[in-house]
């Protein structure tokens, strides 16, 4: 029998029973190999924990199953075998899974170590080995920890085969498709006439039961979130939270009101995109007093084109609506036949026609249009921005949006819907859309969407499944055309909504909260490239072709995003260099969706290109648009995102001051702002070109010269140039910065890496000097330390600061020169 030594701490136990019986489970185990999962221990279907001494079965056994629970909501195999080992009295509780499959399906909030007392009566074990005093008992132990390995192996575990629920089943069909590349949602999820994995097990059986469920309507909240990626991806699939769905049944009452003075004789409302029907499901609850007919479905209809989406919406509300397209439809490769609304048949189907062609019928449109902009930044990590728009990007409405949709406004989805509900559904005064989604369509449409708004909501994106929160409109818009004037003529007026008390993801259960009731979005005219970007050529200029790969010996030099030389990367531009070339600024887009990928300041020309170069006696001017782009960096309130953009509407009042001297001390501020600021990745460097770049940007006067780094006679750089004047005249709250980044300078010149070569900006010393390595305490915890703490300190202080200084001094007048919109 091994002999354990005592330890103070759990953890130094857990090390020193392994020690002891991993090798004689497999030579090759180590602690590291089985502590897994958040675990104390998982070898193949055998889950370990350990404690000091049990001194309640009940609850130590109840951590164990909530761990489990655990398993069973992430799509995890659920281990049928449980080894409560109490080590400092040698006794091992071993305990059949199976035997609480009721436990294990139950889900818990709190952590699998709160809670636990009192809370749970356990059955008794199928053995207790006292390992510490007998041989057999330590053998017997030793021999289930064994074969548990030895199944893991040969791939016969043994799991705990779980129900699917609408709380798992997101984790399993994550599972699936991880497990199954290729595999669609119709393979995953079936229905009544298909049979898919969860109701005939296959790739996962024996990890979870036959779902026996007649239809999927359990799933009806959750739909969109089971789609794998494609069908994510070529559908845009997201679903409307229901508060926000009956909040917006408010503006269909409003176009309800609208046709009954109209002097019409019906009214069709249509959604194009109903999903499992979130939106419509409550118009008939608490119908207003003045509106004539209470029964508002019966003029609904609805049309999804995901086939399963589509057997939820047909038996939740195919009896109630005037009618669903099609009324019966054949599950084909996942979606239905006829349904596809960018589809020229679409657009012709007879029975939306017959009202479309009606004059005396209005037309309501009430949709969420599907979101799959292939150019987000979400496909360009998947490299799937082009195949996935296939099916949907070369249809008929497509190809006719491209007509007014121009540039890469059509790779939009939700811009072709709404586009396409005006052109072809909208013919009079009295029709009118109620529109769910981000307000870019309207931001930058000046030259398409000229409609009027009559009340308009802001919604939280994040819970209508989507990545960011963010606004995600709502709007009323009438089939009229706005003046300028008009809300939704310049301006658009929104008030902001939240949802509280709800859990991702069914945030169906939730209460709305207003936050805001005067928020107002304004239209965008054109975009920093457009109104600020400068790119000269100079006869002095040194260019450098690209060239693939990268040249050997360029006579040029290219930047990556980290402000290194970006010999890896697959050049897009030609390098440019000259003496007065001080840097490179990309001030990409107008929202500030994907700020972090949109706004770059480095020191030689970017690889990819998309910006422009900065030159000694133009950057100042130039600056402020690297301010605006990081503003979403400081954490602005959701309802702010999707309402203000990156604009250029103010260079003429901008352009204007700046040379009436206005502005002399609010664009010192900002290169102030920008000498401090992590953001600015201008490194000093030395080219693969043989020239010595130095920072510019930065206040650390330490330059060389261009072909001697050890050369320092005019050591100054261009910032500390510029700020001559400022640095003896800074407020309060510039000094302590000020004086903050001279002791940053300071500690930085002491580490062991500091490069007497080169001068440094906060960005660099960060990233070259903040030096740190990993250490494990006693408790086996590794954390990150950090070699010169009080440097580390310090920079975080800095980054505060800049925070609070930007909020202050920065970023008013970008919103009164319209850099932010």
């Amino acid at each position: 029998m091994a002999e354990l030594q005592k330890h103070d701490y759990e953890l130094d136990e857990q090390e020193e029973f392994y020690k002891q019986y991993l090798p004689l489970v497999n030579s090759d185990l180590d602690p590291v190999d089985v502590q897994v999962h958040s675990t104390d221990g998982l070898i193949g279907d055998l889950l370990l924990e350990f404690k000091p001494s049990i001194k309640d079965v009940n609850a130590v056994l109840f951590q164990a199953i909530k761990y489990l629970s655990h398993f069973r909501l992430n799509g995890q195999a659920v281990p049928s075998n449980i080894l409560l080992i109490s080590y400092d009295d040698g006794t091992a509780y071993y305990y059949d899974a199976n035997a609480y499959l009721a436990d294990i399906e139950k889900v818990y909030t709190r952590a699998a170590s709160k809670d636990v007392t009192g809370q749970f009566v356990a059955d008794d074990p199928k053995e207790i080995w006292h390992y510490s005093d007998s041989a057999v008992d330590e053998d017997s132990m030793i021999q289930l920890m064994k074969n548990a390995y030895k199944r893991d192996q040969d791939g016969n575990q043994q799991w705990v085969a779980v129900h699917i629920d609408s709380d798992n089943i997101i984790g399993w069909a994550t599972t699936y498709y991880n497990e199954n590349k290729g595999a669609r949602k119709a393979d995953f999820l079936g229905d009544d006439a298909i049979t898919g994995e969860i109701r005939q097990p296959r790739k996962l059986k024996g990890r979870i039961l036959p779902y026996t469920g007649k239809d999927n309507a359990a799933f009806q909240y959750i739909m969109d979130k089971l789609n794998d990626y494609v069908e994510r991806a070529d559908l845009g699939a997201f679903y409307t939270p229901m508060p926000y769905a009956t909040k917006s049944n408010e503006l269909v009452y409003d176009a309800i009101r609208r046709f009954q003075q109209s002097g019409n004789d019906d009214y069709i409302i249509l959604d194009r995109c109903a999903g499992t029907g979130n939106l419509e499901s409550t118009l008939n609850d608490d119908v207003p007093d003045d509106i004539n007919d209470k029964d508002v479905l019966s003029h609904v209809i609805v049309n999804t084109y995901e086939f399963f989406e589509y057997k939820v919406l047909k038996q939740r509300l195919g009896d109630q609506v005037r009618n669903i397209i099609p009324p019966v439809a054949n599950f084909t490769d996942g979606t239905v036949e006829g349904s596809d609304a960018l589809s020229q048949n679409f657009v012709e189907n007879p029975i939306i026609k017959k009202y479309i062609d009606n004059p005396k019928c209005t037309i309501i449109i009430y949709e969420n249009p599907p979101f799959a902009e292939t150019t987000s930044i979400e496909h360009q990590k998947r490299h799937s921005g082009k195949s996935s728009s296939k099916k949907w990007k070369y249809n008929y409405v497509t190809m006719q949006s491209k007509q007014e949709l121009t540039g890469a406004r059509s790779n939009d989805m939700s811009n072709v819907f709404i586009w396409s509900a005006f052109h072809y559904y909208l013919r009079q005064s009295t029709d009118s859309a109620i529109i769910f989604s981000p307000l870019k369509y309207w931001k930058l449409g000046e030259d398409w969407f000229k409609f009027k708004a009559e009340k308009a909501f802001a919604f939280n994106r994040k819970y209508f499944h989507a990545v960011r929160q963010m606004v995600n409109g709502c709007v009323l818009w009438v089939n009229e055309t706005a003046n300028s004037n008009d809300n939704g003529g310049e301006a658009l007026k929104l008030s902001a909504y939240d949802i509280i008390d709800a859990e991702a993801p069914n945030y169906d259960t939730g209460e709305l909260k207003v936050l805001n009731e005067n928020i107002i979005a304004k239209r965008i005219h054109s975009n920093f490239s457009q109104s600020y970007y400068d790119e000269t050529t100079e006869l002095n200029d040194v260019i450098q072709k690209k060239e693939k790969p990268y040249p050997l010996h360029p006579d040029a030099i290219w930047s990556a995003f980290n402000g290194q030389e970006g010999r890896d990367k697959s050049l897009s531009v030609n390098a440019k260099y000259n003496s007065d070339i001080i840097g490179y600024l990309t001030a990409q887009a107008s929202t500030f969706e994907n700020d972090s990928s949109m706004t770059h300041l480095l020191r030689n020309t970017q690889y990819n290109g998309h910006g422009f170069h900065l030159r000694s006696d133009d950057y100042l001017t130039k600056l402020p648009m690297f301010a605006a782009g990081w503003w979403k960096a400081y954490r602005p309130n959701w309802w702010e995102i999707g309402v203000y953009y990156r604009s250029g509407d103010g260079k003429v009042q901008f352009e204007t001051d700046v040379e009436n001297g206005k502005l002399d001390q609010w664009l010192n501020r900002v290169l102030f702002y920008t000498c401090l600021e992590n953001y600015n990745k201008i490194r000093s460097l030395e080219g693969s070109d043989g020239r010595w770049y130095y920072n510019e940007l930065c206040l650390d006067d330490n330059k060389g010269k261009v072909d001697n780094p050890d050369d320092k006679s005019e050591p100054e750089t261009l910032a500390n140039q510029q700020l001559k004047d400022f640095l003896t005249n800074l407020n309060d709250d510039e000094s302590k910065m000020y004086k903050l980044w001279q002791r940053i300078l300071k500690e930085a010149k002491a580490t062991n890496n500091y490069d007497k070569r080169l001068n440094y900006g906060i960005y660099q010393i960060n990233d070259e000097l903040n030096t740190s390595h990993k250490e494990t305490n006693s408790r086996g915890k590794t954390t990150t330390v950090y070699d010169y703490p009080q440097l580390n300190g310090d920079l975080n202080t800095m980054r505060g600061l800049i925070k609070d200084y930007y909020h202050k001094y920065i970023m008013p007048n970008l919103f009164k020169y319209e850099f932010i919109k």
